[in-house]
């Protein structure tokens, strides 16, 4: 019990960097030797704002991904966790990136009714918000965005969900699907559902829980595919600027088709298209969703990948300057810190560094 009490403040005083030169020397041997490793986790959750409950929805066996190097300093130790491998340090930020705070992103988006309205939905206030041709729309205390059909025989007009970059939205459409639009992304929808199928528009990214209804299929359609459904849980990653098309399946089933060929997946799998060849793999559903549920995870991902979710999610720009893109790194961390952080961890692979000009990012060696 004492050494459980020791090893706990130890770890204590290192991540709030008032451990003495001595206590480092013990630190630095103790985690060499992995008897820190269950406080080492503790800390690392109380930094992410993980749970116990998040750690046990994670599923099982869940491969173990080495994230960043291993450095055997006081400022940087490797955690080994029965989910992954993540850093937890809490180095004394530099001045530069200490003075340039930006935050993540929040529920903010615009709501672009059929006349051309346009709603800011984040400032909008509860209740009813549009009451015309039969449909009602109103947003709640959570921000959610439902649409009630009143009159069934009114013509359907179409509206859009648009979020900018750092901003995300939560909406659900007149059948009872729900809809999560990540940042940088667009829904274009009909009022109701009156046809014999159920079409919407997506640019971006969007996670969809479709309601079920045999009688009338939900077709998502995207700049370089379609996707059919009748009742399921799925996302779409369509960002113009990724180099594929990704459509991952949690639960049912759907067909993916574009211009050349249409596959069938199943839950777990994922419909990969590059340069219109379809492809089906094995999917990291875990990974494909973690924007919804408020984390980066990224596992052997390209840096210019990681920077690419970076600049949408906190609205910057990213710039490299003599460092490869390509190189690859892992690790988990919560959407919801502010980039400062962010950087600081990446930085401590020691593979690249970054400079921050107002909203813009240097990426260097």
């Amino acid at each position: 019990m004492e050494d459980e009490q020791y090893y706990r403040l130890l770890v204590q005083r290192f991540t709030d960097r008032t451990a003495t030169d001595e206590e480092l020397e013990v630190f630095i041997k103790l985690a060499n030797e992995g008897k820190l490793d269950a406080y080492l986790t503790e800390a690392m959750n109380r930094e992410a704002g993980i749970t116990e409950q998040d750690e046990a929805n994670f599923p099982a066996p869940v491969k173990t991904v080495r994230l960043w190097p291993r450095y055997v300093a006081a400022a940087s130790i490797l955690l080994f966790l029965s989910f992954g491998a993540y850093f937890l340090l809490k180095p004394k930020p530099t001045p530069q990136l200490a003075q340039n705070t930006i935050l993540p992103g929040t529920n903010k988006a615009i709501l672009t009714l059929g006349n051309g309205q346009k709603i800011d939905l984040n400032d909008a206030k509860n209740g009813a918000l549009v009451k015309a041709a039969g449909i009602r729309i109103t947003k709640d205390k959570k921000g959610q965005i439902t649409y009630v059909v009143e009159n069934t025989g009114q013509p359907a007009q179409y509206n859009t969900t648009t979020t900018p970059k750092g901003g995300q939205w939560h909406l659900v459409l007149a059948d009872g699907t729900q809809v999560w639009l990540n940042a940088a992304s667009s829904l274009h929808y009909p009022t109701a559902f009156n046809g014999k199928e159920r079409l919407v528009e997506l640019t971006g990214e969007g996670y969809f829980e479709v309601a079920k209804d045999k009688a009338h299929p939900f077709i998502v359609k995207t700049a370089q595919e379609s996707v059919q459904v009748l009742g399921t849980h799925f996302n779409i990653n369509s960002y113009a600027d990724e180099p594929s098309v990704k459509t991952t399946l949690l639960e049912g089933s759907v067909k993916v088709s574009n211009a050349q060929r249409s596959v069938l997946i199943k839950p777990g799998e994922q419909a990969v298209l590059v340069n219109n060849d379809l492809v089906v793999k094995e999917a990291d559903t875990e990974e494909a969703v973690a924007w919804k549920e408020g984390r980066f995870i990224f596992n052997d991902e390209s840096l210019e990948s990681i920077m690419r979710k970076v600049s949408r999610w906190y609205d910057v720009d990213i710039t490299y300057k003599g460092v490869d893109p390509k190189q690859v790194f892992g690790g988990t961390l919560s959407r919801y810190g502010e980039l400062n952080k962010l950087l600081h961890k990446i930085e401590l692979t020691q593979g690249v560094h970054f400079k921050v000009e107002g909203r813009r990012i240097v990426v260097t060696p």
